[in-house]
C-alpha cells in the first residue's frame, strides 16, 4: 500500500468499519473504492475545505459528496459509528 497521508485511515481502522459499509453489487457504473471514498470524506471533514477543493488524488469531489450524503441519509454512517462504539466499549475505552 502507498504511504498513508494525513487524515487517512490505517488498515486496522478501515477493517473496523468495512463491514458497516454497503456491499458493491457490480451493476451499473464502476463503483469507487469505499476506502478511497472514506479517506476523501475524512480529508474534507478534517481539513474544513469545501467539497470542490478535494485533491485530485481522491477522484471526483461529486462522487465523494454524493456517497457521503447517501450514507448519511441511509444510516450507513450511524451504523459504522455504532459498530466502533460497541468495539471500543468492549475493549474498555468507553466508560
Amino acid at each position: 500500500m502507498a504511504r498513508r497521508r494525513r487524515y487517512e485511515l490505517t488498515d486496522e481502522q478501515f477493517e473496523r468499519i468495512e463491514e458497516a459499509l454497503p456491499e458493491v453489487d457490480g451493476r451499473g457504473r464502476p463503483y469507487e473504492n469505499h476506502r478511497k471514498v472514506v479517506n476523501s470524506i475524512f480529508w474534507v471533514l478534517r481539513s474544513g475545505a469545501p467539497w470542490r477543493d478535494l485533491p485530485e488524488r481522491y477522484g471526483s469531489w461529486k462522487t465523494v459528496y454524493d456517497r457521503f450524503r447517501r450514507w448519511a441519509e441511509d444510516g450507513t454512517l450511524q451504523s459504522a459509528a455504532r459498530k466502533l462504539q460497541g468495539e471500543l466499549d468492549a475493549e474498555g475505552y468507553i466508560d
